[in-house]
Order: C-alpha cells, then structure tokens, then sequence
C-alpha cells in the first residue's frame, strides 16, 4: 500500500471542498512494515502447509527388514555358501528349481549387504573404497559367513590398506582383536602374526570377555591364551629355579677365597631373589592363569628386581681366583638372556595353521 498522488491545487470550489489533510510520512512508513510482516506471513504459512510431515516417515531401524533382488547366479559363483546351499539337496534349492525364485533370510546389515551385492553384481563404482574399522569388522563377518574371500580379496587388500594409513595398533586394546579377525577373514599374514603377537604379549587371562562381541574362533584364543600362559610360567621359573639353586647348594659364590664371605654372598643373593620375587607377586608361585597379569609387565618386574651379594662390596669384585667377576656372579646376564629367548617366541601365530578348515 501506498500514499496518494499529492492533489493538484485548484480554483474551483469542488476541489476546495474535497481537500482533506494528508497523514503525516511516518503513518505511511508503519503501513509498509505491517504489510511485509503480513506477507512474510502469509508466505511461512505457504511454506509450512508444503512441506512433507517429516514424523510420517519411513525410518530403517533393526526391527525392518530389508528385501532384495539378487541374481541367483550371481549368487553362486560369488559366494561358496550359497553355492552349497543352492544346488544341493536343500529346501531352498528346491524351491529354485521348482519356482525359480527362492527367499533366504540373513541376519546380515544392511548396508553391509549392499556393498556385497554391488561387489557380486560387479557395480564397482558404488563401492565404497574407504570405510571405518567397525565397518570392516561387520565385513569381515559378512564374507566369513558367505564365504567371499575369493569374490572380495580386491576390495579388502583397499579398505585395509587405506585404514593401515591411520596405523595399526601398537599396544594391546579393544582394536587389536577387530584386526586380529579381520586379518584372518582376509588371509592377511603380516597383520595377523602381528596382532596375535601383541594379543600374546599384552593380553591377561580375560582376552576370552575381551572378544565377546568379537567372532574370533575359538582355536584362535585358546592358542594366543596357551602361548601367553606357557611364557609366563616360563619366566616366573627363571627366578624360582635359581631361589633353588641357592636353597640346596653347599656354595655357589665364587667370588671370594673366604669360605664365610662366599656364605655370606649366596645368603645376600638368595635373600634379595625371595624379597623381590615377593613385591612383584611371583612367591610363590601364583596359580595359573596368573590372573591379572601380562606376559610383557612381569618380564619388566622380573628385570627390576634388585640382586645384592657381597663380592660387590669387597675389592675382590672385578678380578677373583676364577678370573674377572660379572655383575652379581652373572645373575643379571642369565636372567636377560632367558626373558630375552622368551620374548623371541612370543612372536605370533602363522595364518595358515589356522584357515585350512575354515
């Protein structure tokens, strides 16, 4: 709305008579702004009554299914289970030959599910070359049920390779179980030797809970559980047998020629292996499966036990009748070298002693 044409001033009387006062500018600035407000309005309610009720949507949550048309054929050459499943004397296989169609539930995601049937359906420019590392995981556990290694193998050297840049863990953690069975499903040696060698270092007696929600086979955990029980008991013996050798020995100090400093040395060396075996919780000797622990943790305590003996404070320490004398009669230097042959087997386990049978 806006005001009049101003009146042209005239002489007549009928233009005297029709002249009224004109409202004041302000008036007709506030009749323009109450009129965009009115159309700004007008224009929301438009918007409003066109756009779709949102809450009437159709939302994919777990309780849906998914249904989707697959190539039979495709099917088969892609996937060893379906092969099996589909040309054999099974219920569905007859329901093919007879109908031509068949429906086999999986309880598989359905995202996940996509990706496969544009890998089998050879749509390779919708597949994606990048995903997560819980995105792999659900992957791995699709082709290990499908059996589509072979149909996949391009696609998953991708996606692993293109996570590795982000780096593979370096110490035990929830992730290093995920890799673990990843790089089993997709026949990965390096990654595989290298998970289960920090899962056999690192892991206590609970890596069984920790791979719950994890379908890692069973012959898996127990091996990297036995490999990691098996050191652990190993090095625990280290100490405990030279707290025996200096238990039942007559003398096993030679570092001095007094028979009673030489006494003196073993009862100094054997009283600081008890004492410090005791603080790290080694005397005796703990129940297996050690609970608590890990293989990686004792071996550094066992290195931080403290041993004394005498030889170390007399002047006879570097050179001795037997000649020169290593720290603390060489007790320092066995041990290391015993937690060190250890350690170099605690190395992993070999991918192909465990996907023969698969």
């Amino acid at each position: 709305m806006y005001p009049p044409p101003p009146r042209k001033r005239g002489s007549d009387a009928s233009s005297r008579r029709d002249r009224s006062a004109s409202p004041p500018p302000s008036f007709w600035a506030a009749l323009k702004r109450n009129a965009r407000n009115v159309e700004a309005i007008e224009d929301e309610k438009s918007e409003t009554h066109s756009l779709p009720d949102e809450s009437k949507e159709d939302d994919i949550v777990p309780s849906h299914e998914v249904h989707c048309l697959v190539s039979s054929q495709h099917l088969m050459l892609a996937s060893d289970k379906m092969r099996t499943l589909l040309t054999g004397d099974s219920e569905q296989s007859r329901a093919l030959q007879s109908k031509g169609h068949v429906t086999i539930r999986l309880a598989v995601d359905a995202d996940t599910m996509v990706i496969l049937l544009n890998i089998i359906h050879g749509a390779s420019k919708k597949v994606p070359r990048q995903v997560s590392l819980e995105d792999l995981k659900r992957l791995a556990t699709s082709v290990n049920v499908l059996g589509m290694l072979d149909t996949v193998e391009f696609f998953s050297d991708t996606w692993i390779e293109n996570l590795k840049r982000e780096a593979l863990p370096k110490v035990y953690n929830e992730t290093v179980l995920s890799w673990l069975f990843i790089s089993w499903v997709f026949n990965r040696p390096a990654e595989f030797k290298q998970m289960t060698k920090l899962a056999e270092r690192e892991s206590t007696e609970r890596i069984q809970e920790d791979a719950q929600n994890i379908p890692v086979p069973m012959n898996l955990i127990d091996a990297i559980k036995s490999e990691r029980e098996r050191a652990m008991k190993a090095s625990i013996t280290i100490i405990h047998s030279l707290i025996e050798q200096y238990l039942v020995s007559q003398i096993v100090c030679h570092g001095s020629l007094d028979d009673e400093l030489r006494h003196a040395c073993d009862s100094m060396v054997l009283g600081s292996l008890m004492k410090g075996s005791r603080q790290i919780g080694i005397w005796p000797m703990p129940d297996t499966p050690f609970k608590g622990k890990n293989f990686k943790d004792l071996a550094h305590k066992i290195r931080s036990i403290r041993i004394l003996d005498v030889c170390n404070k007399t002047s006879n320490r570097r050179w001795n009748s037997h000649g020169p004398s290593t720290n603390c009669h060489g007790l320092e230097d066995s041990i290391e070298t015993s937690l060190k042959s250890l350690e170099a087997g605690l190395d992993g386990l070999n991918i192909s002693e465990y996907t023969k049978n698969r």
